[in-house]
């Protein structure tokens, strides 16, 4: 995983979009929101290198592992580093666990925790229901 697609997955396992980020990024000079927007997603797919103040701003709007983003920068730069353990779905760490009414995630697999395990579960279950009973309709 990138350093950037890291972020992209803890922001969304946060329920955040990329607007709502950038809605509470500062910048200097001040960008609009919909450049923000864009900065950020080229940020994500590392295109942009992402400066220390950036990192700062993007900590304040939602948690995530500085270690394993320095873990992942060094990768990408080649070094000699063992790949941090992450979730392949929401990319928590036994560091930065996902925290819920049941506390803090397992891990179900190598690469997923017990919070999106449940997720997917939950979605596998949905769609029984609508493709084995044709009548029951959900509303939008």
């Amino acid at each position: 995983m990138t350093p950037g697609a890291y972020l992209k997955h803890r922001r969304t396992a946060h329920g955040l979009g990329v607007h709502d980020v950038a809605a509470v990024l500062a910048t200097e000079p001040r960008l609009a929101e919909h450049v923000r927007a864009e900065w950020l997603e080229q940020i994500e797919a590392d295109i942009v290198p992402m400066s220390f103040n950036t990192i700062v701003a993007l900590r304040r709007a939602f948690t995530f592992d500085l270690d394993i983003l320095a873990q992942l920068a060094a990768i990408t730069m080649h070094s000699p580093v063992e790949p941090p353990r992450l979730c392949r779905i929401c990319a928590c760490s036994d560091a930065d666990a996902c925290l819920g009414h049941r506390g803090a995630c397992s891990w179900i697999e190598h690469d997923l925790c017990s919070a999106c395990f449940t997720l997917r579960m939950r979605s596998d279950d949905c769609l029984a229901i609508t493709t084995t009973c044709p009548s029951i309709r959900i509303a939008p």
